[in-house]
């Protein structure tokens, strides 16, 4: 197998002294499709933006191969800075990507790039925050939260656009149906520690409920032998 493009080890972080995460491991290899899950507040945001190299952690490592690119949905855009759409999108591009996959991705999402950005609607903002990010075709896509605001039809197109792309993907979303549909493994965030599962999404909480009952099984024979 070869080495991930992407990997975070041992990452631990406090936030206002409350720990957040302890020891939190993710790998990102070539054509990973993860489903990053776990309860609200279980720090599935944190470790995106320490992958994207937003954040430092406390403790542990960021690693990312040389040359690998990488780009990050955030759950709340901001368009602020940008007078119009299509402004905002290509600002998204680097060097060398291609100004006309980006126009079709707008267009591809109903958008006017030459709308203005102060009194988009959320769903208007999501797609012109999609366009942004999967245009360059990254090699590794980090997506917080992609389908929000998001009717059906919009849904099943990402699902196509992303299966189409060669991009790795670790993705958050309370759309069960979309992580299930695009998953191939899945990593739980439970009490600061990931565990992983190696299958998606679909087949993921039967294993947790069975983690949790050898879990609470464990730890009753424990009680009973002190």
């Amino acid at each position: 197998m070869q080495p991930p493009r992407l990997f975070l080890s041992n990452i631990a972080l406090t936030f206002g002294g409350t720990p957040l995460l302890s020891d939190a491991n993710l790998q990102i290899h070539a054509s990973d499709r993860i489903a990053l899950v776990g309860r609200n507040g279980s720090g599935k945001s944190t470790l995106l933006k320490i992958a994207a190299g937003m954040i430092e952690s406390d403790k542990g490592e960021r690693f990312l191969q040389p040359g690998t690119t990488v780009r990050y949905l955030p759950q709340e855009p901001d368009l602020a800075e940008f007078d119009t759409i299509e402004a905002y999108v290509l600002a998204g591009l680097a060097p060398g990507d291609d100004p006309h996959r980006a126009r079709y991705l707008m267009e591809q999402l109903g958008l006017a790039g030459e709308a203005g950005t102060k009194n988009l609607s959320g769903g208007e903002a999501r797609r012109a925050a999609l366009a942004r990010t999967l245009a360059p075709e990254p090699d590794i896509l980090l997506l917080d939260e992609p389908t929000n605001h998001l009717d059906l039809p919009a849904i099943e197109w990402l699902e196509t656009e992303l299966r189409s792309m060669g991009s790795a993907i670790v993705m958050i979303s309370h759309d069960r149906r979309f992580l299930a549909n695009l998953s191939t493994s899945t990593v739980w965030m439970d009490r600061g520690i990931s565990r992983e599962f190696n299958r998606g999404f679909a087949g993921f909480e039967d294993w947790r409920d069975r983690q949790l009952e050898e879990e609470e099984l464990a730890s009753h024979k424990l009680g009973r032998q002190i």
